[in-house]
């Protein structure tokens, strides 16, 4: 493992595509011994990521085919803006179920965005026909269908 760890990354790299392309690595590099180590670990990672690819693929189609189109996204709204007033705002199209306004986590102060969800498909389609573009408490809004799993909270990766 030392020496593995003491080469430098573009020979591991090559290593690896020799590996990868069932080639012989050659005796004359110095690398003989390092071939079973290189393979178990280019073997570990190409399990990881299929076990990854297929997780990450049969999540995201599984949110896709069985997410219904009824929630919209709304940006551009003022802060001062309530849920009842935006409420109201789509209320005219069809019946609204819910309001999120997204707010800072910190202040707890409306960042300028927010979902609606609408009890049928048909209405948050004319929703977003009808309200993106709209001037709704003094600003001009846009408005769209949400993608499936944009309204969860994301990690901030670590800051080094």
């Amino acid at each position: 493992m030392s020496l593995i760890s003491s080469l430098p990354p573009s020979i591991l790299i090559s290593c690896i595509q020799f590996q990868k392309n069932k080639s012989l690595i050659s005796e004359n590099l110095g690398i003989k011994s390092v071939k079973s180590s290189v393979s178990a670990s280019v073997h570990k990672s190409s399990q990881t990521d299929h076990k990854f690819r297929r997780y990450a693929s049969s999540d995201s189609s599984t949110d896709q085919d069985s997410f219904p189109l009824t929630r919209i996204f709304v940006k551009g709204l003022p802060q001062s803006i309530s849920e009842r007033s935006l409420r109201k705002a789509f209320a005219h199209i069809g019946e609204v179920s819910r309001v999120k306004i997204v707010t800072d986590k910190r202040s707890g102060q409306p960042v300028g965005f927010a979902y609606v969800w609408f009890s049928s498909e048909d209405s948050a389609q004319l929703a977003v026909k009808e309200m993106n573009g709209q001037f709704v408490d003094g600003r001009f809004i846009y408005v769209t269908i949400a993608r499936p799993g944009s309204c969860k909270t994301r990690v901030k990766p670590y800051k080094f």
